[in-house]
């Protein structure tokens, strides 16, 4: 077994801090000793935590521990980390804050303490300040996750310095229906760092993009060697390009961002490393990559029912280093034959009003169609139409998943207009594994990355 897998499949869990009171960890407490995980409440004066038996320190449990949440005072982690040593846990998170991203030599300096545990002992150990991880395929969680009310299993991973905001990115995926598989946060890296994640995450048969927010890197040459040979798709968000940025980044996780060029460098250097401008591009991008087929080349079809969007897009494709596919002549002339005569059945192929009617049929054709690589759908009518009338949207979706699976190639889909019309798309999208975004500029960037990743993991 991965000497990380105690963090994300633990056999047995102790909470060291565990309250009944609503403060932080209160969630996780609940959730895990009324879960499937043999879980271990810690709490020296308490007797019944949610009903379950309590104890003073991991020492007094009477079965082993493999692995150790710890959400006391910052003054207490110290001696609840050696209590974990002493009692054989393999595995420990650190989920309190309040060391070295505070500037505070003594807290630094236990820390740097908390560090040279981990180095000298047989003892894995991520945090502090960290939300620690969550398992989607087991429903396994150190955090606030509700999971009836989040996402679907998916493909996706998260390493992530910061903590909370790791919580944030499942509120989003959850509203986005975008799944996600493991998210790992770091908080201030004494032992666990993105280069064991990663190394975890290349082995993982679930994970099949990974995407990384970094704040700094400590093992710099280590680093490289790792994103160098990983032959996943990783998306990086790199903060700190600016010097308040730098300055922010040092007092959160107490990390040094670095010359930003130098990372920009490096992140241009390797294939299959891809930086990323924010986070919804992020995971538009990586939902992408999860759930579609990569291109076997540049040329992309668009179906539209806005003619402006449509011209949009073509300057994007030009901007981006793409090709407009030249429709065959067989292709234009069906669309021709069942479309309003007013249509444009070139590409990009307008259909205008007519897209309720026209679309499937016009899907299917562009999709077989071999100078074709991949299919931007760019959905554009108000929510007045498709409520009054009220008009069936999983036929679409089902053509969409149908051809994309039988062509092997990808298809994306914008949708433009209201939230409620968003809504409308993603209630039904998510049981088809469609990609669904907002953004024409997101889609293009991602057939962009996904064409030159299959391109250069086929070469290799």
């Amino acid at each position: 077994m991965n000497d990380l897998d105690v963090f994300f499949n633990p056999k047995s869990i102790a909470i060291i801090g565990a309250s009944e009171s609503i403060k932080f960890g209160h969630s996780m407490t609940n959730y895990l000793l009324n879960s499937q995980f043999k879980t271990f409440p810690i709490n020296i004066g308490k007797k019944k935590i949610f009903g379950h038996e309590a104890y003073e320190n991991i020492g007094e449990v009477p079965e082993d521990i493999e692995l150790a949440i710890i959400v006391v005072n910052n003054e207490h982690v110290l001696q609840s980390v050696k209590e974990c040593v002493k009692k054989g846990v393999k595995g420990v998170i650190i989920e309190s804050a309040g060391f070295s991203e505070t500037g505070n030599a003594t807290l630094s300096n236990i820390q740097s303490e908390i560090e040279d545990i981990a180095k000298n002992e047989n003892i894995r150990i991520i945090g502090p300040n960290c939300v620690g991880v969550t398992n989607f395929m087991n429903k396994f969680t150190t955090t606030e996750i509700n999971f009836e009310e989040a996402v679907e299993r998916g493909k996706i991973s998260v390493i992530a310095q910061s903590g909370v905001l790791g919580n944030i990115f499942v509120d989003w995926a959850a509203s986005q229906k975008i799944g996600l598989n493991k998210i790992i946060t770091l908080g201030n890296k004494v032992d666990v760092d993105e280069i064991d994640i990663l190394d975890y995450l290349e082995k993982d048969q679930n994970t099949k993009v990974i995407t990384l927010y970094l704040e700094g890197v400590k093992r710099g040459a280590e680093f490289i060697h790792r994103m160098k040979s990983m032959s996943k798709p990783i998306l990086v968000m790199k903060n700190g390009r600016s010097n308040i940025g730098s300055k922010a980044i040092q007092s959160h996780t107490g990390s040094i961002a670095g010359n930003d060029k130098i990372y920009d460098s490096f992140f241009k250097q390797f294939k299959g490393i891809y930086r990323i401008n924010n986070f919804y591009e992020m995971f538009d991008i990586a939902n992408a990559f999860a759930t579609q087929f990569l291109p076997k080349g540049k040329n992309i079809a668009i179906t539209t029912s806005s003619g402006s969007l449509g011209a949009l897009a073509c300057d994007l494709i030009d901007k981006m280093g793409l090709n407009l596919a030249n429709l065959s002549k067989s292709t234009m002339e069906e669309i021709s034959l069942i479309a309003p005569n007013w249509i444009s059945a070139r590409n990009p192929v307008d259909l205008g009003p007519s897209s309720f009617s026209t679309f499937r049929p016009s899907l299917k054709l562009l999709m077989n169609d071999s100078n074709v690589d991949a299919l931007l759908n760019i959905f554009a009518v108000p929510k007045m139409p498709i409520k009054t009338y009220s008009i069936p949207i999983s036929p679409q979706l089902r053509d969409m998943k149908l051809l994309s699976r039988s062509t092997g190639k990808p298809i994306i889909t914008c949708v433009y207009g209201s939230r409620w019309v968003l809504d409308y798309f993603l209630k039904y999208s998510g049981k088809f594994s469609l990609s669904i975004m907002t953004q024409i500029d997101h889609a293009l960037k991602a057939f962009k990355m996904m064409f030159d990743f299959g391109k250069s993991h086929n070469s290799t």
